[in-house]
Formats: structure tokens, sequence, C-alpha cells
């Protein structure tokens, strides 16, 4: 049997109906699942950051990107202060 730990947290009332939605949304289940999700994608994210790449989404239609921003990534220190991006994108299967 694998170890467990119990994690207790609050959150605000207003926020429990954009949590369930998003469980909704990504057909998840529990709570439980939805932090493993979480916790997967930072992890990739935090990783991409210290390795000096930036986290964006990508528009296949066009030439755009939007770069994620969050706080937690903006801590992390990045091997090069370069800013500027260019992104070549793949045609479109």
């Amino acid at each position: 049997m694998k170890n467990t730990v119990r994690l207790q947290f609050e959150i605000p009332q207003d926020r429990l109906p954009a949590l369930d939605a998003l469980m909704e949304d990504a057909g998840i289940k529990t709570r439980t699942e939805l932090f493993n999700n979480a916790m997967s994608l930072l992890k990739w994210a935090v990783r991409q950051r210290k390795d000096g790449r930036v986290i964006a989404s990508i528009d296949y239609d066009g030439d755009s990107f939007r770069e994620l921003v969050m706080p937690i990534l903006e801590e992390i220190e990045r091997p090069h202060t370069d800013s500027r991006v260019s992104v070549p994108l793949a045609p479109r299967a």
C-alpha cells in the first residue's frame, strides 16, 4: 500500500463553481486528479522556464502567440534575458 498524505487547504467558496466547471470541462472526476494534473503542468512549466523557454499558446492559423504570465513563473530566473521570441509555426495538418 502506498504511503499517502492528506492535504487540506481553503479556497473562497465563490471559486468552487469555477473549480467544478474546470473539472467537468477536462473530464476530471476527483479533486485529487485535478491537483495531480495541475502539479504536472506546473512542474513542466517551471522546468521549461528554468531552461530559458517561454510558455505560450500558439495560434496555428496565424503567426501570433500569447505568453503565459503567472507570478510563480516570473520568479524563476531564466538563463538569458533576451525577451525577443521568434516562433516558427508548423503547417497545419
